[in-house]
């Protein structure tokens, strides 16, 4: 009976630890999914913000363009009188 009633102590504490283990990995997986989300939030901001900003950029490009091309027009016109 000794034998027998080992046997069910180590298969109750070993239950036991599974038990513990099996929540410390189900709390785990609770954390990582929420930062997952987080970061996924946050990799669609940056993506977003970084739309505007190559928006910003273009037009920014667009303005520059036609400053300089004002100005070459105006030294250019000047060199001819």
């Amino acid at each position: 009976m000794d034998r027998v009633e080992r046997m069910m102590e180590m298969l109750v504490t070993n239950h036991v630890k599974f038990s513990d283990e099996h929540k410390q990995l189900l709390t785990a997986q609770v954390v990582l999914t929420n930062r997952m989300d987080r970061l996924a939030t946050t990799i669609q901001e940056l993506a977003e913000a970084q739309e505007h900003t190559d928006r910003q950029m273009k037009e920014g490009d667009e303005r520059l363009g036609i400053l300089i091309r004002t100005i070459d027009g105006f030294i250019r016109g000047r060199d001819k009188t």
